[in-house]
């Protein structure tokens, strides 16, 4: 069709809804077994998401792509054009099949395989082709390959040509034995060939037509059909499939992302330059080679344009004219040199690499090779035929953002703003826009909102979403019709995917992770498949032996529980049992503080100072937003204050002295020990560690952490710190430095001036100055905004921003 534009690509889909993997795999297992019986876990590697394996490929075309170039010639000339190959799902189950008796089948566990389909792999794996790039001197296999083949257009005859590539091919396909290519599916599929091309000779001479069948397929599979056809041609088994288990959809495809350099090692290199020169190979007899003069001129745009946009740029690196010029004399030089009929991809590389590079290449010269890479890879993108089938996710999704109100008529970015607690609609709309982040579905940009997940921007109550329509928005919906035919059920197959994951740590289990996938479970929208991730919780709390990730889990379901109304969570009740069982797990856990590590010294402070947060506010949610439940059940606060007790009655264990200080702050705090015992204990700690100021300085940083108005409020306390540093000699105060640092580190400006009062009174009221500058004039106070404004912007710009720029 006119309107189909390259490149584009064939997207295919196999959705094993019969579970017949499962059941090969099964055969597998059972026969690797004793027991003749197969085991319902090896039967169900496959099949833990949703009970389906599912597969998935591409077939990327280029207008020069011979199977593109064979099709379109092929309607031109009025022939009759078909495909010989298996139907994706057919390779899929005959690779199982044959693979199952006596090979690996692979990654067995992943959900989801995807591929390209069009990589000749067979011939780039040879151990034949590997030697002979080695022996020419190349430096890989394209390098090779347009030495042998590119370079001998029109030097050789047609049929010599044919001869020496077909030489080769059968040459790198004695690498391989027949049980090889049986067990990889590679034989099932050229019987189908070859029994294909043999129906179609057949037909044509039972029509008495005298004429030809052209085949075209990989180089690999061609040594071998000529045997095939003309000998006993057994077809494989044909298997049928429903709709939804097979489908095959036409996709927009772009040249960056067939580019093999770019990261997509099935693809090929640079394909915008081969592009060219393929049309600069197109004469008028369509057999002619492109001309030296003409590849030279091509060469000389392509050091143009890098030439100029470095400059343009401003790169450090910058290319001069005479840098230019001598590029390409050296390209016509080096084409000489190997004898090459015209300059190739390689000669103009490297005289790239010896002209243009100034310094190290992997240093100074990666701007300059990746704009280069970026100029031959192209950033051309396909087109599709007007009206062609699309999958139902991609109907889905237009309805969905339809009855929404959402756009997806306009190629330009739209602010959409979404108030989750007010608009029933606008929350349908936040789900809808979580789903296509997950699925990576480049439609919407999240700005900022609150952050249910992580707990951030809580005081939010809107979602601020930036949308933008575009056809690439089309194809990532395609690839994601292997998750599902709804976007809300490919968003359930890939929650299923991280489900699985937690499922499947084992010791390392983390209650707050779980946690935060039932949240992010609630965000999507997928309230109905929630029972599976309360368990998974429930199990995670009992065995997760950190008491930070408990204590995380415990805020997290605190937030859970007073943001019910955004989230819809009302219908969750096992929440508050859930929460119930992370306080006691995280209080039993204190218990253990003989083992806290240096390491783990913080996460115990701040899982101290949050349960003692938390337990401020039970009863009525965290205080983090609205909702919350009058009838929640109350946490036993005797439960934390005994663990906190035990902790600074059995000193003689070896606990590190910054928990120690810790739990002093929170039961002073709490008026659990009153401030004559407080600071007889704080201070004969303090003075008994006299001999170990590093423990000294410990105290000092839990006490700051959960309780920082001890050092202005109890002057006996301060009193006794200042002596302490006082009976410090230099040597050791510097040694402390960075512990006392990051102590001090949790006071606020205005109260670290207030402690340098209180210490500036215990030396005859010596002043320190002002600790705290506010002599700052209007325009001082702009400069700030402005520069704070462009921080953010570039933090945004690299995705390192904490405060939006991407989904949370």
């Amino acid at each position: 069709s006119e309107e189909c534009h390259c490149p584009v690509a064939v997207y295919t889909s196999f959705i094993d809804r019969k579970n017949r993997v499962a059941s090969l795999m099964s055969q597998k297992d059972s026969a690797d077994s004793e027991d003749p019986e197969p085991k319902e876990e090896s039967a169900g590697k496959t099949r833990r998401r949703d009970g389906f394996a599912r597969f998935a490929g591409f077939y990327p075309f280029c207008d020069y792509s011979p199977e593109m170039v064979a099709v379109r010639t092929g309607v031109e000339s009025g022939a009759r054009v078909r495909f010989i190959d298996l139907e994706y799902g057919e390779q899929i189950l005959h690779k199982f099949k044959e693979s199952f008796k006596t090979a690996d089948t692979g990654d067995e566990d992943a959900g989801v395989r995807v591929k390209e389909l069009t990589s000749d792999s067979h011939l780039k794996h040879s151990q034949y082709i590997n030697s002979l790039v080695e022996r020419m001197g190349c430096r890989d296999f394209d390098e090779m390959w347009d030495h042998l083949f590119e370079s001998s257009i029109n030097r050789l005859d047609t049929n010599s040509f044919v001869e020496r590539l077909a030489t080769y091919c059968a040459l790198a396909r004695l690498d391989y034995s027949e049980e090889d290519l049986r067990l990889d599916g590679t034989m099932a599929r050229e019987q189908c060939m070859a029994a294909n091309i043999r129906d179609e000779l057949d037909s044509l001479e039972k029509a008495g037509i005298k004429g030809k069948v052209l085949v075209v397929t990989g180089g690999f599979h061609t040594a071998a059909l000529p045997d095939l056809v003309s000998g006993s041609v057994k077809r494989p088994k044909s298997v049928k499939f429903a709709d939804d288990e097979a489908g095959t959809w036409l996709m927009r495809y772009s040249y960056d992302r067939l580019d093999s350099k770019t990261g997509y090692t099935a693809g090929m290199p640079s394909p915008a330059f081969y592009e060219k020169m393929w049309q600069l190979s197109k004469g008028e007899d369509k057999h002619s080679q492109p001309a030296f003069a003409a590849v030279e001129e091509l060469a000389a745009e392509i050091y143009t344009e890098i030439s100029w946009i470095t400059r343009d740029k401003k790169y450090s690196s910058k290319i001069t004219t005479p840098d230019t010029i001598a590029a390409v004399e050296m390209t016509r030089q080096l084409a000489l040199l190997r004898g090459h009929r015209f300059p190739l991809r390689e000669d103009i590389l490297d005289s790239i690499r010896a002209c243009f590079i100034k310094g190290e290449i992997h240093i100074e010269g990666r701007a300059v090779m990746d704009l280069v890479h970026k100029n031959l890879a192209g950033d051309r993108v396909g087109k599709v035929p007007a009206g062609t089938e699309l999958p139902p996710i991609v109907k889905d999704f237009l309805e969905e953002a339809s009855r929404l109100n959402l756009p997806v008529d306009s190629l330009s970015p739209k602010e959409v703003t979404l108030d989750l607690y007010k608009e029933e609609k606008h929350r349908q709309s936040s789900r809808l826009l979580h789903r296509l982040v997950l699925l990576a579905v480049p439609y919407a940009r999240y700005l900022s909102g609150p952050d249910f997940v992580q707990g951030r921007r809580l005081d939010l109550v809107r979602e601020l979403w930036s949308v933008t329509w575009s056809p690439v928005v089309e194809s990532a919906l395609i690839e994601a019709s292997v998750y599902g035919f709804t976007v809300e059920e490919a968003a359930f197959f890939q929650l299923q995917e991280q489900i699985v994951e937690l499922e499947e740590v084992g010791a390392g289990r983390s209650a707050s992770n779980a946690v935060q996938l039932l949240i992010r479970a609630l965000r999507l929208g997928l309230h109905g498949h929630l029972d599976r991730l309360v368990r998974l919780i429930d199990s995670h709390i009992a065995d997760d032996p950190s008491v930070g990730s408990v204590v995380a889990a415990l805020g997290q379901l605190d937030i859970l529980l007073s943001a019910r109304e955004p989230l819809e969570g009302f219908s969750l009740e096992p929440v508050e049992e859930l929460k119930q069982t992370a306080y006691r797990r995280a209080c039993r856990l204190l218990y253990e503080v003989g083992t806290v590590k240096e390491g783990e010294l913080l996460e115990w402070l701040i899982a101290i100072q949050d349960l003692n947060e938390i337990l401020a506010g039970a009863g009525t949610g965290s205080g983090t937003g609205s909702g919350a439940d009058e009838t929640e059940w109350p946490l036993d606060k005797d439960l934390y204050f005994n663990a906190l007790k035990d902790i600074v009655d059995n000193l003689d264990r070896q606990v590190e002295s910054a928990v120690v200080g810790a739990a002093y702050g929170v039961l002073f705090r709490n008026g659990l020990i009153d401030e004559e015992s407080f600071i007889l204990r704080v201070c004969g700690y303090l003075s008994g560690a006299s001999s170990d100021p590093k423990k000294s300085a410990g105290i000092i940083r839990g006490l700051l952490h959960t309780a920082s108005e001890v050092v202005w409020q109890v002057e006996t306390v301060l009193k006794e710190v200042d002596n302490m540093f006082n009976g410090w000699d230099e040597d050791t105060f510097l040694a402390l430095l960075p512990d006392l640092r990051l102590a001090f580190t949790h006071l606020t400006p205005s109260e670290v001036a207030k402690v340098a009062e209180k210490v500036a009174s215990l030396h005859d009221d010596k002043s320190f100055g002002a600790i705290v500058n506010t002599d700052l004039t209007e325009q001082d106070l702009l400069y700030g905004l402005k520069l704070n404004n462009a921080v953010t912007g570039l933090l945004r710009r690299d995705h390192l921003s904490f405060d939006g720029g991407e989904s949370p």
